[in-house]
């Protein structure tokens, strides 16, 4: 039975270093991309709240 096994060590690797003009074309999209949210209220929070209130206690 072995018992001096050698282990290499976890290799790092270098990223790609990006290009300035597509990392700003990118950002650019994203920016255009964004969805927009529109909000209504939490009436089903409320409607929850005084269910909750008017319940009877026991």
């Amino acid at each position: 039975m072995t018992t001096n096994m050698v282990r290499e060590s976890a290799k790092i690797l270098e990223f790609p270093v990006r290009n300035i003009q597509k990392l700003r074309e990118m950002r650019e999209r994203e920016g255009r991309a964004r969805p927009v949210i529109v909000e209504c209220g939490n009436w089903y929070h409320q409607e929850a709240i005084r269910e909750m209130e008017e319940a009877p206690k026991q």
